[in-house]
């Protein structure tokens, strides 16, 4: 008998886990409210189009999401985005001029969701190398970091508050900062179940209420700033005008469509690879396999519900995601009851945000980019800066300065993709350090590129280690000489691969030069190369001798004179056998030394091919993985 819907979802769920995950997401739903007001303040929209989204996306993504224990809401790298749309409100936290485009946005970027999670391409998350996720973490926090001066500024006159009220708002923001820094260093069980953050705002209304308004200041609140009340309680669809909700969609017209599917498409971008990012953080701590496809699938979903309703959108929170994880959540129950928490905060119980004061939450983000801040990129900084400096300066302090085993051009990534998201927007800024990074593989990669030549006999061979692809091709092309070259020759490759469409036009154009000449080249991949051993070559190349050898049948030893005196011919299928390349960069010519290793082929596995083989139906050996620049 298959097992029933209940069995398959509700094994191992005990009274124990129950009590934990509820009360896990009791715990980040008291966070993650102040943090989406923030976040609110940061895209220049009014809090509750934060807090509508945080819950309506969450719990979509929390009940259908394909990582189980991932927090997913309003975010700073949606805010960040959408602020670069939007311009400051002209009345402190209301929204900014064009609001009506945000939403069809956000939708949009569902959409977009919905297509990369159908066509898999969340597995291009692979693609995106350290240097840049750094630069993306770095970036982000500045931003966020930036955006927590506007409480201390005047609405009216953006100049910073003085006196009294500029004193106590930074004492209400120290009070948060150092509460939720340090009170979860207290060796209790109660600040394990009470997190840090509801603990700094309710310190900081002690203090406002208390001690600020008694003595006759006063510092703004998120009431003064932007009252919850039970028009704000309930969303409706955003072309509908209800409660808090009196958007002039009837303004959007066809000129508008370019901002629209350009915010949607950044919005998808930045938000993918931000819960792909999370899920993987997620995951190296739960030891569990996640589905990027389901996630990602999911929070389109999600994006496309908050956006019709009038919300931000929003991805997964990596901070808040890591704070379950490492407490102990699992499962699903713990993000789905942080969701239910957002959502009864905003609708029943608005009135207890609103004496919340501005300074708290500023203090609360603070602490949040101190921890996205990736603070060893900056000794790495320092490192690469200090190694370009003359050794006669540095020589007195060698021992105690820092190093770093980063590229320079790994740093100068990190640099620009920083600096990028501050002055443009964080998609931007993660498009170019990717393709900053392909240039730098790709350059350093012709580096590894070797070529030795060697004669048996009356046949040249040329041996190549290396990657074959556009930039090498090229390379090789110069190195071969059709008009000196004896009558046979080989060109042998040993963990080599055929990368690109660049060489199989590189090897036509070779070939028919040596054709002219009336000679004969033949190519001969070993099993370390990308060339299959199905006897065919790689589609496309023409009219080329072509071998390849079987890994299962090839294997290292030494070489010596009396083993064979020619290269064999291939049409022959003889043993032949591939000398590794020397380490000296450059071409040489020399004759093979007594005792140097080799790779043997045996007979067996040697294949050929007629003028006009039947080729491959693909080039195999896509372009490798730059995870790494």
């Amino acid at each position: 008998m298959a097992p029933s819907w209940y069995d398959r979802n509700m094994e191992g769920v005990t009274k124990e886990y129950v009590v934990k995950e509820v009360l896990l997401g009791t715990t980040i739903g008291f966070a993650q409210v102040p943090e989406s007001v923030a976040f609110a303040f940061l895209a220049n929209v009014s809090p509750p189009i934060a807090l509508h989204a945080a819950w309506m996306l969450g719990l979509v993504c929390s009940i259908f999401g394909g990582r189980p224990g991932m927090v997913n809401g309003a975010t700073g790298a949606f805010a960040a985005i959408i602020g670069t749309f939007l311009p400051e409100p002209e009345i402190n936290g209301g929204n900014g001029a064009g609001i009506e485009k945000l939403f069809p946005s956000v939708m949009f970027a569902g959409l977009l969701m919905l297509f990369v999670s159908a066509t898999k391409l969340s597995r291009f998350i692979i693609l995106l190398p350290s240097p840049v996720m750094i630069g993306f973490c770095n970036g982000l926090a500045i931003v966020i970091g930036l955006a927590q001066l506007h409480p201390f500024q005047d609405p009216d006159t953006h100049e910073f508050k003085k006196d009294l009220e500029l004193l106590w708002m930074l004492v209400e923001m120290m009070a948060a900062m150092l509460i939720m820094e340090f009170f979860p260093k207290i060796p209790t069980k109660l600040t394990d179940i009470i997190p840090s953050s509801l603990v700094g705002i309710i310190a900081a209304i002690v203090i406002e209420f208390a001690i600020v308004r008694p003595t006759g200041s006063r510092t703004d609140t998120i009431g003064d700033i932007n009252e919850f009340s039970a028009k704000t309680a309930i969303p409706s669809p955003f072309f509908i005008k209800w409660g808090f909700q009196d958007y002039n969609v009837s303004d959007i017209g066809l000129s508008d469509m370019g901002d629209i599917f350009r915010q949607g498409l950044l919005l998808c971008i930045v938000g993918s690879i931000e819960s792909l990012m999370t899920s993987e953080v997620v995951e190296s701590f739960t030891k569990t396999p996640g589905d990027g496809d389901r996630t990602v699938l999911a929070m389109g979903f999600g994006n496309i519900l908050s956006g019709f309703f009038g919300g931000m959108g929003g991805n997964a929170m990596i901070g808040l995601s890591t704070i379950n994880v490492l407490n102990g959540g699992r499962g699903r129950l713990a993000p789905t009851c942080t969701a239910l928490l957002v959502m009864v905060a905003v609708i029943g119980a608005y009135p207890a945000l609103n004496i919340v004061p501005t300074a708290a939450l500023a203090g609360i983000m603070l602490v949040v980019v101190m921890h996205t801040f990736k603070w060893f990129s900056l000794k790495m900084v320092f490192a690469t800066f200090v190694q370009t400096l003359p050794r006669a300066m540095t020589a007195p302090w060698a021992e105690k300065l820092p190093v770093t085993d980063a590229r320079p051009s790994e740093v100068a990534v990190i640099l620009v993709v920083s600096i990028m998201a501050i002055l443009s927007n964080i998609a931007y800024a993660v498009g170019a350090g990717v393709a900053a990074c392909c240039m730098i593989y790709a350059w350093n990669s012709v580096s590894d590129f070797k070529v030795t030549v060697t004669f048996d006999g009356a046949a040249k061979c040329y041996d190549v280690v290396g990657p074959v692809y556009f930039a090498t091709a090229n390379r090789l092309i110069k190195l071969l000489d059709p008009t000196n070259d004896p009558d046979t020759v080989y060109v042998r490759y040993t963990g080599s691969a055929i990368n690109d469409y660049s060489v199989v036009d590189t090897f036509n154009r070779i070939t028919s030069s040596y054709k002219a000449q009336d000679k004969t080249i033949s190519f001969i991949a070993s099993a370390l190369s990308s060339v299959s051993s199905d006897e065919e070559a790689p589609k496309g190349v023409k009219n080329t001798a072509w071998a390849t050898t079987s890994e299962t049948s090839a294997e290292i030893e030494p070489w010596s004179p009396a083993d064979t005196d020619t290269v064999p011919s291939i049409a022959d299928k003889q043993a032949f056998e591939i000398p590794l390349a020397p380490s000296n960069p450059s071409m040489e010519t020399t004759d093979r030394p007594t005792g140097a290793p080799a790779l043997s082929i045996s007979p067996a596995t040697a294949a050929t091919t007629a003028a006009s083989p039947a080729f491959a139906d693909d080039i195999p050996g896509r372009v490798a993985s730059v995870e790494s620049c």
